[in-house]
C-alpha cells in the first residue's frame, strides 16, 4: 500500500513532557504574586472546542481497502528512463512511478531499482487496458504505487548523488580479468566494502585466467582466500570455472559486477547460452563503449536470478562513513579493541595495532593502502558535503 493512504481515526494526545518554554514560569510567579505588568497583556478569548474532543486527535493508520486490495505485485526486472519493466510472474507490465512515490524515493536517495518488489495497478484507457511501447515491445501499462522495503542494496556515490544498482541481491560476484583490462585489487577492495555496507555476500571471480602469464592474478586469489572469501579462476574458452560459478549461483538472486570488458557478458552466456547477450571487444574498451547499457533482471534456467550490469568505470563509496571503513576490512575487526585511542584511525597515530599488524606482516600492505585510501575519501566527502 502506498504510504500516506489509510483510515483516520482520533486518538488522545500524548502529554508534554517538556520543559516549559523559557520565562514562562517566571510569567506565572509574577501573575501570581500581583505584578501590575502582567495585567498589561491582551485577553483574547479562547474559542477552541473544550472536552474530549480538543484532547485528541487525528492520525492516519493503515488500511486494507479495496483500492489497495486491488494492486498487484511484482519485481523491477530493467529501468528504461521512465518505464520500468515489472514482472508479476506471469507477464511484463511497463510502469511508471507514482508521482508521489517517487519524491519520497528520491528524498530518501533511493530511486526504483532493478530488483525492487513494488505493488502496482494497472491503468485503463476506458474499458480497454492501457498499452505501453518499451523496447520495441507492446506491454500492457501500469503505475507503481508501493515500494517493498529492500532487503538488501548495491550502491555507489556518483557525481555527488547515490546510484542505487541493484536490490534484493543475495549473493555479489565482484567479477575482475586477469589482463585486458588490467586487474586492480584496490577496485576489489572497494566493492567488497560497499557488499558488506549494502548486507549481501560477495565472491571474487578473476575471467580470463589465460591471460595470468606471470602469476600476479594468482597471487591475488590467494590474498583473497586467506582472507576467508571464495575467489576463483575462469575461462569461457577453455571452460575453466564455469561450473563452479553456476554451482554457486544456483537457486538465488545474484549480480557480477566489474569494469567493462572483464567479460561479464561472456560468463552469463556460457553458463546460460539462451541468454544471448552482446558481447564487447577490446576495441569496444578502447573507444569507451559499454556492451551493457541498461541493467536488467534474467531467470537462470537452473533456478535463481542475476541481474546483469553495466560495467562501472569507477567506483566510489556511497553512504559509508570514515570511521565505518574499518568494520569492513575482515582482518581489522579483532586487532581494533588493541589500538591505543578508542577513535583511532589507523591512519597516523602511534600504538595503533593496524599499523602494527601491517608492520609484522599479518595484514598487506596491498589491503592497509586501500583502507587509507576509502578512510581520506569517506572523511573528505563528510567535510565537503
Amino acid at each position: 500500500m502506498a504510504k500516506g493512504r489509510g483510515r483516520k481515526v482520533r486518538v488522545d494526545l500524548r502529554k508534554n513532557r517538556g520543559k516549559p518554554g523559557r520565562g514562562k514560569s517566571e510569567w506565572t510567579r509574577r501573575h501570581r504574586g500581583g505584578d501590575p505588568k502582567s495585567d498589561e497583556t491582551k485577553q483574547v478569548e479562547n474559542v477552541r472546542a473544550k472536552g474530549d474532543l480538543s484532547r485528541r486527535r487525528t492520525i492516519i493508520v493503515d488500511d486494507e481497502s479495496a483500492e489497495s486490495q486491488a494492486l498487484q505485485s511484482g519485481i523491477v526486472v530493467t529501468v528504461r528512463g521512465l518505464i520500468c519493466e515489472v514482472d508479476d510472474g506471469q507477464r511484463h507490465w511497463a510502469c511508471t512511478v507514482r508521482g508521489m512515490v517517487r519524491t519520497r524515493l528520491i528524498d530518501e536517495r533511493a530511486s526504483v531499482t532493478v530488483g525492487d518488489r513494488v505493488r502496482f495497478a494497472p491503468v485503463a484507457h476506458g474499458e480497454e487496458q492501457g498499452r505501453t511501447t518499451s523496447e520495441a515491445r507492446d506491454l500492457p501499462e501500469g503505475v507503481i504505487e508501493d515500494v517493498e522495503p529492500r532487503r538488501s542494496v548495491l550502491e555507489r556515490q556518483y557525481e555527488r548523488r547515490v546510484q542505487v544498482i541493484a536490490a534484493n541481491v543475495d549473493l555479489v560476484v565482484i567479477t575482475m580479468a586477469a589482463d585486458q583490462p588490467t586487474l586492480r585489487p584496490h577496485l576489489i577492495d572497494r566493492y567488497l566494502v560497499s557488499v558488506h555496507k549494502g548486507g549481501m555476500r560477495p565472491a571474487i571471480c578473476i575471467n580470463k585466467a589465460d591471460l595470468d602469464v606471470e602469476g600476479q592474478a594468482e597471487a591475488v586469489v590467494e590474498r583473497y582466500r586467506g582472507l576467508g572469501y571464495k575467489a576463483f579462476f575462469t575461462c569461457v574458452p577453455e571452460g575453466r570455472g564455469l561450473d563452479e560459478l553456476r554451482e554457486l549461483l544456483a537457486g538465488q538472486t545474484s549480480t557480477l559486477v566489474g569494469p567493462s570488458g572483464v567479460g561479464k557478458s561472456s560468463l552469463l552466456n556460457a553458463i546460460e547460452p539462451g541468454f544471448s547477450l552482446k558481447v564487447g571487444t577490446l576495441t569496444d574498451l578502447a573507444r569507451g563503449r559499454h556492451t551493457t547499457t541498461t541493467a536488467r533482471l534474467l531467470p537462470w534456467s537452473f533456478g535463481g536470478y542475476v541481474v546483469d550490469t553495466p560495467g562501472l568505470r569507477q567506483f566510489e563509496l556511497a553512504s559509508v562513513e570514515a570511521e565505518e571503513v574499518e568494520a569492513y576490512f575482515k582482518e581489522f575487526v579483532d586487532l581494533i579493541q588493541q589500538c591505543k585511542y578508542p577513535n583511532c584511525s589507523h591512519t597516523h597515530e602511534a600504538n595503533c595495532a593496524i599499523k602494527a599488524a601491517v608492520e609484522e606482516g599479518r595484514i598487506t600492505p596491498e589491503r592497509y593502502d586501500s583502507y587509507c585510501k576509502m578512510y581520506e575519501e569517506c572523511a573528505a566527502r563528510r567535510h565537503y558535503e
